[in-house]
């Protein structure tokens, strides 16, 4: 057993692969682009000004928009892998090229992305709301599965997505 928090009680973040986008939630934040991107736009680092629907797991792939009362951790999943994520262990390092990703569920209600970015931490765009690196409870996320995320109580894994991103529809 490894101690996530190295024996001095902060916790460490999980293994990174050096491909990490920068924590820049700037360009996310402007009136163009914050109302006009979600989670799934700044998980898969494919901003869009303008956007008038917001992207979906699953649309770049032609798959059809999920249905709330579809939306578990499972039909989240495979729409997101037919998009190119590909499933990681939490505590595995993605390979070079790719970065990580976390998905939260509220069941057949809602999904919501976390995204590693360079230092180790996650950040998270809440839907229509701005980019931020912080959880429900204003504490900075270094491990998703261990952060305040509200109503999002089945944590579902973490995923490797290409640097540079995804393009998303």
């Amino acid at each position: 057993f490894i101690d996530p928090s190295g024996g001095c009680g902060d916790p460490a973040p999980l293994p990174q692969s050096g491909s990490e986008p920068p924590y820049n939630p700037n360009p996310w934040n402007t009136p163009s682009h914050q109302p006009n991107n979600n989670c799934y736009a700044y998980a898969c680092d494919n901003p869009v000004p303008n956007r008038p629907i917001k992207p979906q797991p699953g649309n770049a792939s032609g798959k059809p928009p999920l249905k709330q009362k579809e939306i578990t951790c499972t039909s989240v999943s495979v729409r997101a892998v037919a998009d190119g994520y590909t499933p990681v262990d939490c505590d595995a390092c993605c390979p070079n090229g790719t970065y990580k990703v976390a998905l939260v569920v509220d069941p057949h209600v809602d999904y919501h992305w976390y995204r590693q970015d360079q230092g180790g931490n996650f950040s998270h765009k809440p839907g229509g709301g701005p980019t931020t690196n912080l959880d429900n409870n204003g504490n900075l996320i270094i491990d998703p599965r261990q952060a305040n995320t509200g109503s999002y109580t089945n944590f579902c894994g973490c995923y490797c997505v290409p640097a540079g991103g995804i393009p998303v529809k």
